[in-house]
């Protein structure tokens, strides 16, 4: 686990050295075990090591005879079987490390090796063979890699502060990721908040050649999450047990350093500790938090309870809202970006705690995307209803029905004209980061006019029409609000803290088993619904029983009511920032801000991704 950097440019070898010094000075907090460069003609990489496999000789850069440099940010957990392969096929190897595994595995086949590797990873390859650079990301996106062009330089960083410790001045901001940030509270995949500036995608290469600028990106991978017929010939839960039980030891054993895990009350978490404890990992650290007034959400009495019935050395930690509110310019600075899920800086305390323990943590994110666990009953008796009040009417007559209703409904009558009723949730748009509308911040935007986010994200629902609503939800989430916010949060938190996440949810073979599960495996039978079915089954014998009946709270802290507290102490809502009134009107604001001091939920998540935004101004803007 480290951070890599890089660039192409025409500079001289001295420029080009210090250029790559700098951006990798920018992420030492990404690595501060070791550092590594590699610098050609026109080329250079860099990378910052979090010592985690192969302590002693995984130094990187790593190069081939022949003209191959690598750097790696990440871990692969199916290194070993890989090496054995490369083994027989003749390849020596100097190190134990998974980046030589890598290296050897791409020299033998290519652009053909990456979609073989199980992990999470950002890889840069310099083959001057081919004249090329090549910078990959791993299939579900774990770990970050942006790429900014600028006067027909090629830059990338593991952190986007890296990219701008070396342009001469800062880019403008995109207009447009700001106006669909403060809808969504993340930035929208392909953006960032600077113009010029973006990133890779999940399961994308990006080729580049060195001497024409010709470049390139391909995708190697995409997430498909249709549901399959049901088989009831087929064991289901027995056979996520198995894939479960394999990711969670694959990604405690390929690692030579302490292991632990976040730890809170429900399901998720509690399975993976859970797992390993059966696995005979015993030495294991687990890692909760909450905040005082949490009151009947606090989490720490069922996150206590399992780490009870598995014997770990459990830490807690109980946050005031002085120590909440005290580190968001550091939770500011480690993101980079306006970001405004309020439990950043949760996760940021949480992570400084585990790196006094461990190096490695354990996560649940992406259980909840693969297994339909924000799925409601009531989102099933809506479909039902849209089924028996809209199957059977024409698709023309729907179209010409979309012209007399309001516009949310208008959307949702000529998807359904153009799909059928189980396009309906496409229509809807109803992604779950969606805290703002197009038409509430035309209230308060000062900036020039943008395309409706209701756009962006109505084009996330990319399944076919005829898919399952509930999988085209799932397919919307698990390529945008997955990766953008649940994984870029942990790993900037993280990695603030030298600290590396792991999340054996999306480990590859489990995530391509859940993606083609019927919708019984995810909710259970008809008539007997149960989110995340074939989870619950795995931990029903497992985990204690309050933790078994509790109700799913998310990250349950008090930080909307001190929001509300700090609010009604000044006042109202006081920017910090001078960049922030270039786009903000603070007379458009006021509806938001009444609403938030009366303490309505709502407008407190509307507002508090505004207050970020002004933060990060503040910090990196003015």
């Amino acid at each position: 686990m480290c951070g890599i950097v890089g660039l192409i440019s025409a500079d001289g070898p001295e420029r080009l050295a210090s250029r790559v010094a700098a951006m990798n000075a920018a992420i030492v907090h990404r690595g501060p075990d070791d550092a590594g460069v590699h610098l050609a003609p026109g080329v250079g990489l860099a990378m910052r090591r979090l010592s985690i496999i192969d302590l002693s000789t995984g130094h990187q850069p790593m190069t081939t005879a022949d003209g191959v440099a690598l750097v790696f940010n990440g871990e692969i957990y199916n290194y070993r079987s890989l090496r054995a392969e490369l083994e027989t096929r003749g390849y020596a190897f100097r190190t134990q490390s998974d980046t030589e595994v890598i290296l050897n595995l791409y020299h033998a086949e290519g652009m053909a090796a990456f979609a073989r590797l199980h992990g999470m990873f950002a890889i840069a390859i310099h083959d001057q063979r081919r004249d090329e650079l090549i910078l990959v990301r791993d299939q579900i996106g774990i770990k970050p890699l942006y790429i900014a062009r600028h006067e027909g330089e090629l830059l990338f960083a593991s952190e986007i502060k890296a990219i701008l410790a070396t342009l001469p001045c800062r880019p403008a901001i995109d207009p447009q990721g700001l106006w669909d940030y403060l809808s969504l509270r993340f930035m929208a995949p392909d953006r960032t908040i600077w113009a010029g500036i973006g990133k890779l995608g999940p399961g994308q290469i990006l080729r580049r050649k060195l001497c024409s600028g010709d470049q390139s990106i391909e995708t190697f991978w995409q997430a498909d999450l249709t549901p399959g017929p049901f088989d009831i010939g087929r064991d289901y839960a027995r056979e996520f047990a198995d894939q479960f039980v394999a990711a969670v030891d694959s990604h405690i054993v390929a690692a030579d350093v302490p292991v632990g895990a976040f730890l809170s009350g429900g399901l998720d978490s509690g399975a993976i500790v859970a797992a390993a404890s059966e696995l005979g990992h015993r030495a294991f650290h687990t890692f909760s938090i909450s905040g005082d007034g949490a009151g009947g959400d606090d989490e720490l009495p069922l996150a206590r309870a399992v780490a009870r019935r598995f014997g770990t050395t459990h830490h807690e930690i109980r946050m005031a809202r002085s120590d909440y509110f005290d580190t968001l310019d550091d939770v500011v600075r480690a993101f980079d970006e306006p970001y405004g899920d309020a439990t950043g800086a949760a996760l940021y305390l949480l992570s400084q705690r585990a790196s006094d323990h461990v190096k490695v943590a354990l996560s649940g994110e992406g259980s909840d995307e693969l297994l339909l666990g924000y799925t409601r009953a009531a989102d099933l008796a809506t479909l039902a209803k849209v089924e028996r009040r809209y199957g059977p009417m024409p698709r023309p007559l729907l179209k010409l029905a979309a012209r007399f209703v309001s516009p949310d409904r208008a959307s949702i009558f000529r998807a359904m004209a153009e799909g059928g009723p189980g396009a309906y949730r496409r229509g809807m748009a109803a992604h779950i980061g969606w805290t703002i509308s197009d038409a509430e911040k035309a209230a308060f935007w000062r900036g020039p006019d943008m395309v409706p986010s209701f756009d962006l994200v109505q084009g996330w629902y990319g399944l076919p029409d005829t898919a399952h609503p509930l999988a085209q939800s799932q397919q919307a989430d698990f390529g945008t609000w997955l990766v953008e916010d649940l994984l870029m949060k942990a790993d900037k938190m993280a990695m603030a803290a030298s600290l590396e996440t792991r999340v054996p949810f999306l480990h590859l073979p489990l995530v391509e088993w859940c993606q083609n599960t019927p919708m019984e495996a995810r909710i259970g039978p008809p008539g007997q619904f149960r989110t995340k079915a074939v989870l619950r089954d795995y931990v029903a014998t497992r985990l204690p029983d309050a933790v078994l009946n509790a109700p799913k709270r998310g990250f349950p802290l008090p930080i909307f009511p001190w929001f509300a507290e700090r609010l009604r102490d000044a006042g109202g809502y006081v920017p910090i920032s001078r960049e922030f009134h270039n786009w903000i009107s603070l007379e458009g604001l006021k509806p938001i801000v009444a609403r938030a001091c009366r303490n309505e939920r709502r407008a407190l998540e509307q507002l508090w991704g505004i207050a970020m935004f002004d933060r990060w101004c503040a910090v990196y803007a003015d």
